[in-house]
């Protein structure tokens, strides 16, 4: 229901005559989990997540998640993200390597034949909540809930694609476009409607 409003001049109460949209505002974003085409690289420190999960990182001080698995040696050794981030085994620790390596689907991690370590995989209830951070990072929230370890696959020598559709994505802004422009000729239109009404009411005797 429309509240009433009161003309200061002439003392009475005035009603608002429709909704008019007067700009574009951005309403939420949230992040789309679905899952990404695997591409393999033959890299034995390429992870693809197979299924619903996040790999732990250590970044800066903070514990962030990412699906990108594309992980390297730094010059100590240690698997670091793309961007230097640390990723952290089952128990939270940096994972470092030296020799020849090999992980299993369930995250073992074997050096030179012998275990190292087991990679640990994170789920959320709800990881649409999840805050993102950065490109390919996110951080949990109230919303998200704790991280709990996941019983998923891995694949090792793949990385995981981007899930982004470009072509819907390029129809959906050119669906926001239209509506846009047809929002900006309906404000211009009542313009000049209420302007025809000024001048009207202005010239009466």
């Amino acid at each position: 229901m429309a509240a009433d409003i009161s003309d200061p001049v002439m003392g009475r109460k005035l009603i608002p005559i429709g909704k008019l949209e007067g700009a574009v505002v951005l309403d939420e974003v949230h992040p789309v989990m679905t899952e990404g085409a695997l591409e393999r690289t033959g890299n034995p420190l390429d992870l693809a997540i197979v299924g619903k999960g996040f790999f732990k990182v250590e970044k800066n001080g903070e514990t962030l998640y990412t699906r990108a698995g594309n992980f390297k040696l730094n010059s100590n050794g240690y698997m670091i993200t793309s961007d230097g981030g640390y990723l952290l085994d089952e128990n939270g620790n940096r994972i470092k390597i030296d020799g020849n390596v090999e992980i299993q689907e369930d995250g073992t991690i074997y050096v030179n034949g012998k275990r190292l370590t087991k990679i640990a995989l994170y789920g959320f209830d709800h990881p649409e909540k999840l805050e993102k951070f950065g490109y390919t990072y996110f951080k949990e929230t109230k919303e998200s809930g704790k991280p709990k370890k996941v019983h998923v696959g891995l694949k090792e020598g793949y990385v995981e694609r981007s899930n982004v559709n470009a072509l819907r994505e390029m129809v959906g802004m050119i669906k926001a476009l239209r509506h846009f422009e047809i929002s900006q000729r309906v404000i211009t239109s009542s313009d000049e409607l209420l302007g025809r009404l000024i001048n009207s009411v202005g010239s009466l005797r």
